[in-house]
């Protein structure tokens, strides 16, 4: 059945090509009165450039094709159209209460298309727009953000799933199988270097889904340092981190404080660094970690040269590396280990890259390791990223949980803004590690559920 679909504006930005995301029988409408308040929105600025882009695709086509009552025919073969409401709004509509005039000419263009024998859906995000479209019998849907998307929908790395004792023996047998053996390939939206956690009645195992294929993991067999995964997600951590630059030159991690993914980081990147270790292949470790407002002016008002004003906020980084040098030499004082980790630094090991001074850097030959990337703004990742060039690895660790910028939240912040914009690249592997399998204390776990 052919279905009319209207979208309301946080649905017409929520995907890069919303309009080319239902099906290809079926018609798009956006209403006039949504079409006005695109041309002066005014929001986040990765929305302002999507609402700017929307507005170009908009004005390349024919004006007589989108007014016309069957519209113009877009890529994919569905239908896209602007209708205006017509004049005097619904008696229904009159009667809900604390309706701006803008939704009040979006439902009215509902009201009219189903009254010409359409079938109706109004796209909107906001759970009183749906309610309130269900009290004059419009049926409504929301429409899943792509961009900054709620934090039960963001991006894992993997995926669950259930296959037989035989095609898990195959695997292990083959180092491969076609993903239709383990899994509907027709109903599901794979991604490149997705990894599956698979289930066999009582046997387990790990896989990567590449090329249409789903491949046994194996960089992860070979854990640097005396090292082991505490847990599964641990496991593709370690997958990520130790696959060769060339296949791997991203890796983007999410995972709760006392996870370990900027301890597995900072292992794997000093285990791979020349002048320190036998098998170095990397000139140097870059590390980062935005300050509170991610600016440049913000560290200038701090005394000293730039690792000292970058420094303080490097906390994170300077525990992680105690604890690795405790590990080694557990009966050194905490001077000692502190010393130790201080040397990293001062003999040239290890470099503070600072955020804002990233722009115009070429950066080869290089683990960098961006911390607490849930602080900085989705605007500057394009800046951090472009910085990559050939030999370098790039390793983003956060929690969108965490967000300690007051500009950003649980959804809008680059850590998402990346592992959204990247999922289902050949460079990109992500995982996110399980925030109940923290190496913390109890405390920590008890303020991570409720506070």
């Amino acid at each position: 059945m052919r279905k009319t679909f209207v979208l309301r504006t946080e649905a017409t930005l929520a995907s890069e090509n919303s309009t080319l995301r239902f099906g290809e029988d079926n018609t798009i409408v956006i209403p006039m009165a949504i079409l006005e308040n695109l041309y002066k929105y005014k929001g986040l600025p990765e929305k302002e450039r999507m609402a700017n882009k929307f507005i170009e695709y908009i004005g390349s086509i024919p004006m007589n094709e989108l007014l016309s009552e069957e519209g113009h025919k877009q890529n994919n073969g569905s239908y896209l159209r602007v209708v205006d409401n017509s004049v005097i709004p619904n008696a229904n509509i009159r009667k809900l209460q604390n309706i701006s005039k803008l939704d009040e000419r979006v439902y009215q263009v509902c009201l009219d298309l189903q009254n010409k024998g359409e079938t109706v859906i109004l796209i909107s995000q906001s759970p009183i727009i749906r309610l309130k479209a269900t009290k004059i019998g419009i049926v409504s849907e929301p429409f899943k953000d792509d961009i900054f998307p709620k934090p039960k929908d963001q991006y894992k790395g993997y995926i669950d799933v259930q296959t037989s004792k035989e095609v898990l023996d195959k695997l292990y047998t083959t180092g491969k199988i076609d993903v239709c053996e383990i899994y509907d390939y027709q109903n599901f939206e794979w991604y490149e270097n997705l990894f599956l956690k698979i289930q066999a009645g009582s046997s387990r195992g790990l896989g990567r889904y590449t090329n249409e294929k789903v491949v046994l993991l194996k960089y992860s067999k070979h854990i640097p340092g005396g090292n082991k995964a505490l847990n599964v997600e641990q496991t593709l951590l370690w997958e990520c981190l130790l696959a060769p630059v060339d296949i791997a030159p991203l890796v983007v991690v999410k995972g709760a404080a006392g996870t370990g993914k900027t301890y597995c980081a900072l292992v794997m990147a000093l285990e791979k660094l020349k002048n320190y270790a036998d098998e170095g292949i990397f000139d140097q470790l870059l590390v980062a970690t935005p300050t509170v407002t991610v600016s440049d002016e913000e560290i200038a008002f701090l005394p000293g040269e730039i690792d000292n004003k970058v420094g303080p906020y490097l906390g994170g980084i300077m525990d992680n590396l105690k604890g690795m040098f405790r590990v080694k030499n557990p009966d050194l004082s905490n001077k000692q280990i502190c010393d130790m980790a201080q040397e990293l630094f001062s003999r040239g090991f290890i470099e503070i890259q600072p955020i804002g001074f990233l722009r115009g850097r070429t950066i080869p030959n290089t683990v960098f390791i961006i911390d607490e990337v849930q602080n900085i703004a989705p605007s500057v990742i394009k800046d951090i990223v472009t910085r990559a060039a050939k030999g370098s690895k790039f390793i983003f660790l956060g929690d969108p949980d965490q967000v300690n910028n007051p500009e950003l939240n649980s959804r809008y912040n680059g850590l998402v803004y990346l592992s959204e914009k990247m999922k289902g690249q050949k460079v990109c592997w992500q995982v996110t590690l399980n925030s109940e399998k923290s190496v913390r204390g109890e405390l920590a776990q008890v303020g991570l559920g409720i506070l």
